[in-house]
C-alpha cells in the first residue's frame, strides 16, 4: 500500500473531510485532493503531518468546545439520532473527550471511532461497558430514555456543581493561609 493510499484509506475509515485536514496543514481542498489522488510520489513529510493530523483527529477529538453546559434536556430529539450520535452525547456529557470513554471502556479510540462512525454495531461486550459507565443501554439502542438515566444525569450535574463549589472554596482557603 502506497502513502497516499494509506492516508485515503485512513481518511475513508475514520470519516475524517478532506477539508479539516487541509485546514490543519493551511493549504486549499483541491490542492490536498491532488497530492493524494495525483501527485507522485508522497511527500515524507507531508505524509507524516497527515498522519500526525489524522492521529490527533482520532486520540484528542474534543466534542465540544464548552465543557458542561447546563442542559438538562439531553435526551431532546432523541428520534433523530444514531447510536453513533447518541454515543457522542454520551461521551460528551460523561467524559467530555471520545479518548476517555475509550479508556473507561479499556477499548482503542479507533474501536471507538467505528461505532461512533456508525462502520460497526456495538456487541454485548461493549454494551456490557457502556452500561458499567452509566450510559442508558435503552437509551443508545432505541432513543428512549428511562427515568432512571434521566435522574442519574440531574444527579451528576448537581454532583458536578458541588465538585466545582468545593473547588472554589478550596482555593480561597489556600488563599487565605
Amino acid at each position: 500500500m502506497t502513502k497516499q493510499e494509506e492516508i485515503k484509506y485512513l481518511i475513508h475509515t475514520y470519516g475524517i473531510k478532506l477539508s479539516y485536514i487541509a485546514e490543519k496543514i493551511g493549504i486549499k481542498t483541491q490542492t490536498l485532493n491532488y497530492l493524494l489522488n495525483e501527485h507522485s510520489p508522497f511527500d515524507d513529510e507531508l505524509y507524516k503531518k497527515i498522519k500526525e493530523i489524522i492521529d490527533d483527529y482520532q486520540f484528542e477529538l474534543n466534542l465540544f468546545d464548552n465543557s458542561y453546559e447546563e442542559d438538562l434536556d439531553l435526551f431532546n430529539k432523541e428520534d433523530q439520532y444514531n447510536i453513533g450520535e447518541r454515543l457522542r452525547i454520551f461521551a460528551k456529557k460523561k467524559f467530555g473527550k471520545l479518548k476517555k470513554l475509550a479508556e473507561a471502556m479499556n477499548i482503542s479510540p479507533q474501536q471507538l471511532q467505528q461505532y461512533v462512525s456508525g462502520k460497526r454495531e456495538p456487541g454485548a461486550k461493549i454494551l456490557i461497558k457502556l452500561l458499567k459507565l452509566g450510559c442508558d443501554i435503552n437509551w443508545l439502542l432505541g432513543g428512549k430514555e428511562s427515568i432512571e438515566s434521566y435522574r442519574i444525569y440531574k444527579l451528576e450535574t448537581k454532583l458536578r456543581q458541588l465538585q466545582e463549589a468545593t473547588e472554589q472554596i478550596s482555593q480561597i482557603i489556600k488563599k487565605l493561609d
